[in-house]
């Protein structure tokens, strides 16, 4: 393996990135996905970092910086999906640990983010990578 991590920069990285995070947001056109990109990384610096073997993009993460009452200014993990080719291959592990370093090296001492109750393999990914379940994320469709 020849993996390199990098942050997504441009329109070509972005493209070559929509067809992973497709998979975890199938529902997500190309357009939505460059509008949403570009009005998050405006509002709240929200980032895309990407894991890739020669020359193909194996897993993605996107993040952003948020601050709260509850934990102060903290690193919240938005999206994080490897190819169903690579999984189980600790990618999406190594995109966490990015995470953590990023949060570190920003004075954050908190990372946070949200699975689907019906995810089973994600909560057990999330718990064996040290992460603890502390709340219940509700949505209310308007």
């Amino acid at each position: 393996m020849n993996k390199r991590t990098f942050t997504v920069k441009g329109k070509t990285d972005l493209e070559r990135c929509y067809p992973i995070m497709k998979e975890l947001r199938p529902h997500l056109s190309f357009e939505e996905y460059i509008a949403i990109y570009n009005e998050a990384h405006i509002a709240d610096g929200y980032e895309i970092v990407a894991i890739e073997d020669k020359g193909q993009i194996m897993a993605v993460m996107g993040y952003r910086f948020l601050s709260d009452y509850v934990r102060g200014r903290h690193v919240y993990v938005d999206d994080l999906v490897s190819t169903e080719k690579a999984r189980s291959q600790g990618l999406g592990a190594e995109l966490l640990k990015f995470a953590e370093e990023i949060a570190k090296a920003s004075g954050c001492s908190t990372l946070r983010l949200c699975t689907g109750i019906e995810n089973d393999r994600g909560v057990k990914f999330y718990e064996r990578n040290g992460w603890t379940k502390r709340a219940f994320a509700y949505t209310k469709k308007l």
